[in-house]
């Protein structure tokens, strides 16, 4: 909680570890220029579950969001330096950490889902990746998460059979393509987002792997 009378950054760090910044539009040439390379990107996919700052709450997501990574697992931002409390690339941050104000969080507030830079928008231009892109989406398109607790405890085999498949065919897309081009690898979070595995784990599957090929089990099944 911030005080009120609050005029100024403290350097806490806190909004720098709760979470990267989503890109804008007006963040390209960040992004053109290589100021912010794409290995650092990570896309949240439409329909992904995500904490929406509006609403207060995690909900399915109503478009593509690119974000910065985070380190260490975390969420925290790559670019965040935790000895100094400071941003290691302050003169070239992305749009949104530039309007952020913790005390007053308006500003911030009226970016959400506005303007919001694509994938096939940032490697426009290049057709392989555009391609890539776009056969991944038809491969693997993002699964319906809304609803899917209740499709879990009232049919469970079926569901789970079928999210099975949707699993194994992401990881069998991924596996393909990165094993052609090491470039694909280091941007792999930003082409294609995170696997759909690790989506699946805050509904209670646990995930074993037999022979190459993932298999889904409820927690308490």
């Amino acid at each position: 909680m911030t005080e009120s009378n609050q005029t100024t950054c403290k350097q806490c760090g806190v909004c720098c570890t709760k979470g990267g910044p989503a890109f804008h539009g007006e963040d390209m040439a960040l992004l053109t220029k290589g100021s912010i390379p794409r290995s650092n990107l990570i896309t949240i996919r439409k329909g992904e579950f995500a904490y929406n700052p509006v609403a207060g709450k995690v909900e399915a997501t109503e478009s593509e969001i690119i974000k910065m990574k985070g380190s260490g697992g975390e969420w925290a931002c790559c670019y965040y330096d935790t000895e100094t409390q400071g941003c290691t690339i302050y003169e070239s941050r992305p749009m949104a950490c530039g309007v952020l104000q913790c005390w007053n969080p308006d500003a911030s507030l009226a970016l959400v889902g506005k303007n919001l830079l694509t994938r096939l928008e940032i490697v426009a231009g290049d057709e392989l990746l555009t391609k890539l892109i776009q056969d991944y989406e038809s491969s693997c398109p993002m699964i319906a998460l809304n609803g899917l607790h209740d499709t879990l405890e009232n049919d469970s085999k079926n569901c789970l059979k079928n999210l099975e498949e949707a699993v194994n065919r992401d990881l069998q897309f991924r596996n393909r393509v990165v094993v052609q081009s090491a470039a694909v690898l280091e941007e792999e979070l930003f082409l294609f987002g995170r696997p759909l595995f690790q989506l699946l784990q805050p509904f209670g599957l646990l995930t074993s792997q037999y022979k190459g090929r993932l298999y889904l089990k409820q927690k308490n099944g």
